[in-house]
């Protein structure tokens, strides 16, 4: 219904004004940098999940770096098992040491590795709460659970010695069991801890999604003359389709009319900006006010 809305009013507007641009704001769906402001650039990425000697959380840190491959390889689009991910003795490994890094870099075959450096859980605690709780019926005893963890993640890129982005977190696991009757401290350990190579590998998966690129709605405008070409480019960009839009705006680019050039240079900015050729955009960008200008 939006779109058919959006159009009919653009529609009826233009058959009043002939001659002059009208301006034309879309919303549309823009992919922007990573929450850590990391940029892969194309590269493919790999995972290090680092071990202690003392083999300490070592099926956690495992299971932590499996899933922000598994994560990245979801958000990148890229098919499973693609993300390698490499297991290394804590000792073997020292990213401060340039040489080494490179060797690393080297040896594993990417330009941005994501480190696992460690992994710290805490002791368990219990609590027994004294209200029930009212579920499908029935009133349940409940028993809540904590744990604390600290994960220690960075980001390394082959061209900087210090890390591009600190993923680390400290932060506590809370559940809370339910049962008809007081569920013994001992057993709702057994229960939670069973679940936690799970929980961590789900944290993975999250971190992972702050170095991938999001998409955001934002309004951009665009020009439109009372023409049917015009009119048919916004509404491919409308589709997302700014491919298309741009080889019709290409053609008005060229033109001796100095403020259609000027409009259809500035949509194609828009165009180049949204598809993230930023540089080509810009490029666009100074055309279109160049242009602009000479109408002054």
């Amino acid at each position: 219904m939006m779109r058919k809305y959006v159009f009919s009013t653009i529609f009826s507007v233009l058959a009043v004004v002939a001659c002059a641009p009208l301006t034309y704001t879309l919303p549309v769906e823009k992919r922007v940098q990573s929450a850590e402001n990391v940029d892969f650039a194309g590269a493919l990425p790999g995972v290090v999940a680092l071990l202690q000697n003392d083999g300490t959380d070592s099926v956690l840190i495992s299971a932590l770096a499996c899933g922000i491959a598994e994560g990245l390889e979801v958000d990148l689009g890229l098919d499973s098992g693609s993300v390698p991910v490499f297991i290394m003795k804590a000792g073997d490994v020292d990213f401060r040491d340039s040489a080494h890094k490179k060797y690393l870099h080297d040896y594993t075959g990417v330009d941005f590795l994501i480190v696992a450096d460690s992994l710290r859980i805490g002791e368990f605690s219990v609590s027994h709460v004294p209200e029930q709780a009212y579920v499908h019926n029935q009133f349940l005893k409940q028993t809540q659970v904590h744990l604390p963890y600290s994960i220690k993640v960075l980001v390394f890129d082959v061209d900087s010695l210090l890390p591009v982005a600190d993923l680390s977190e400290s932060d506590n696991f809370e559940w809370t069991l339910m049962a008809e009757s007081e569920i013994p401290d001992l057993r709702a350990i057994e229960k939670v801890n069973s679940e936690l190579e799970g929980y961590f590998s789900t944290i993975g998966v999250t971190m992972a999604s702050g170095l991938t690129p999001r998409w955001e709605t934002v309004n951009v405008s665009l020009y439109v003359y009372d023409n049917d070409q015009w009119t048919e480019a916004c509404r491919l960009a409308y589709l997302f389709e700014w491919e298309k839009a741009m080889d019709i705006w290409m053609e008005y680019a060229a033109s001796p009319d100095t403020r259609k050039a000027a409009c259809a240079a500035y949509n194609i900015s828009v165009a180049c900006g949204i598809l993230g050729m930023n540089d080509v955009a810009e490029e666009w960008r100074v055309r279109s006010e160049e242009l602009f200008n000479l109408n002054r």
